[in-house]
């Protein structure tokens, strides 16, 4: 089943520049597909698009079959959750306020959270093992402690798609490791993950299928095995990629 097709797809903050230019893309459900590329890309931009946060100049977003501006931002808000590399926070919450954030779309406007709301809340702090946090403010936070709770309260929505932007570019490499697995997890139940990174060795591990995004357009997409050859990624920065054994697989890497 295609949960995401893209078609055509033009985006620029203005005329003369765009940041995407013809791209088209299916997403199928309960895949992890990875975005790639350089600063600039359209990387971040892309998810914006399919949070409906821009409109596109030109060609079309399908989600679950029907044009994403058909729907309401609610609808959206039970279908799509997102977790953002940067979070800014004005207000003093505590970690379970936060996440519990998550189920806004789905608690009526004016009502307050019922017993559903604090089990989807209580299972996502749970599955990210944030539980010692709990009670803290997240303002006190380290940047990591808060890339956690951020994946905890897109969980708490309950999505059927998950986008994330550099998941773990805050986390110590035990939570990102603890993340990608957790991606994995998921989409074994039936989730659509879209996420973006700047490593390919994590890409290759855990994405499904993988999107190269160049300054100039799509440099590939497939499989992921085979969008993240060390000639693709060459083409992707610009810079000289070699592979190194590691047990089955082959790991890119750049040489200083």
């Amino acid at each position: 089943m295609i949960v995401i097709r893209i078609e055509e797809l033009s985006f620029g903050y203005d005329a003369e520049r765009p940041v995407i230019a013809g791209l088209s893309l299916e997403v199928e459900a309960g895949s992890a597909t990875v975005i790639l590329g350089p600063n600039g890309a359209g990387k971040s931009t892309l998810l914006s698009l399919l949070l409906g946060y821009n409109l596109p100049r030109e060609g079309s977003i399908e989600i679950l079959g029907a044009p994403l501006s058909s729907y309401q931002r609610h609808e959206l808000g039970q279908l799509i959750a997102y977790v953002s590399d940067e979070t800014y926070l004005p207000f003093n919450y505590s970690v379970l306020d936060y996440v519990l954030l998550g189920r806004g779309a789905r608690v009526p406007t004016w009502g307050l959270p019922a017993s559903a709301d604090y089990r989807a809340l209580e299972d996502a702090i749970d599955r990210i093992g944030i539980g010692s946090l709990r009670s803290r403010s997240v303002q006190e936070l380290s940047a990591g402690e808060l890339q956690l709770a951020s994946v905890a309260r897109a969980l708490a929505q309950e999505p059927r798609i998950l986008l994330m932007d550099e998941p773990t570019s805050h986390l110590d490499p035990a939570n990102a490791l603890s993340v990608f697995r957790l991606v994995r997890e998921l989409t074994g139940a039936g989730l659509t993950v879209l996420f973006t990174t700047h490593d390919p060795v994590h890409a290759r591990q855990v994405a499904d299928r993988a999107v190269l995004l160049g300054r100039s357009g799509l440099v590939a997409a497939g499989p992921a095995a085979e969008a993240l050859s060390t000639d693709n990624l060459e083409r992707l920065y610009g810079v000289r990629f070699e592979e190194a054994a590691a047990g089955s697989r082959r790991i890119p890497f750049v040489e200083l």
